[in-house]
């Protein structure tokens, strides 16, 4: 279920010419101390205070918070998608908070930060940023792989790396080394993210009392202590505590670069 602290954050759907790059843009106005769990995925945001920072892909949750006041806005890349656009691995940003300037030099960080100082709303502060994106992305292109990959853990929620691997026509060995690179982790980590999320949006959906052994078939665990244990190891909460604190991105929709509307819909939610 949504929680009250819902409100600070406020996501939109990118739009569609920089779909295949974004998993979404957001604003927020992050009073207090917020949690932020493992997605795959790579935040650049903007704050107030004049910093733009990349957040790189994580393996468990971590909680910040900021200076009364600051206010955000930033994009959300898809998985695999950063080292495309930027030419560095996903291993070298993994767990860190990076300087945007350290990766697109310090004249082109400080000019995006200045226009967004002067963005006067929420849509002109995205506008900005769906327009540094399409800068970045103009020569760039998906990795196929990383996509292959991700699309196996999406569509085969209990799927070993091993046919993963077999799957996309690779070792394992060169299936740990791309994933590393794309990912920052190795197939088995991403699943594992991937399937927490897919349950995380089922739960979210789920009618009123529906047993959470039910929603953890129904997201691809094995059985109920697989999810205890997954989401142990990702939040360091139970499940039952996890869901009344936190609230999904987009439940409607089930976040979209995870998970297909069709398997939520077993749930008749």
């Amino acid at each position: 279920m949504r929680s009250a602290a819902a409100p600070w954050y406020q996501p939109v759907l990118p739009p569609p010419a920089l779909a295949p790059w974004l998993a979404c843009s957001w604003t927020a106005v992050p009073t207090g101390r917020h949690r932020l769990v493992p997605d795959a995925c790579v935040d650049v945001l903007w704050l107030s205070s004049g910093e733009v920072l990349l957040c790189g892909p994580e393996v468990a949750a971590w909680s910040f918070e900021l200076p009364p006041g600051v206010v955000a806005a930033g994009v959300r890349f898809r998985p695999g998608i950063v080292p495309a656009v930027l030419g560095v691995g996903a291993n070298t940003l993994l767990d860190r908070r990076v300087p945007w300037s350290g990766l697109v030099g310090a004249a082109s960080a400080a000019a995006l930060a200045a226009q967004l100082a002067a963005a006067t709303d929420d849509a002109s502060r995205l506008a900005v940023w769906h327009a540094a994106v399409a800068a970045l992305v103009a020569e760039a292109a998906p990795d196929a792989v990383a996509e292959a990959v991700l699309a196996e853990v999406v569509h085969h929620p209990r799927v070993r790396s091993a046919e993963v691997a077999a799957a996309i026509g690779l070792t394992p060995r060169q299936l740990h080394r791309r994933c590393l690179q794309s990912f920052g982790y190795g197939a088995a980590t991403l699943a594992r993210i991937v399937r927490f999320h897919r349950f995380w949006s089922v739960a979210s959906l789920a009618p009123a009392g529906t047993a959470l052994a039910a929603i953890a078939h129904e997201s691809g665990y094995a059985d109920h202590a697989h999810l205890v244990r997954d989401c142990r190891a990702i939040t360091s909460a139970p499940p039952a505590r996890f869901l009344a604190d936190s609230f999904a991105t987009f439940p409607d929709m089930s976040d979209p670069y995870k998970t297909e509307r069709r398997l939520v819909g077993r749930l008749s939610i």
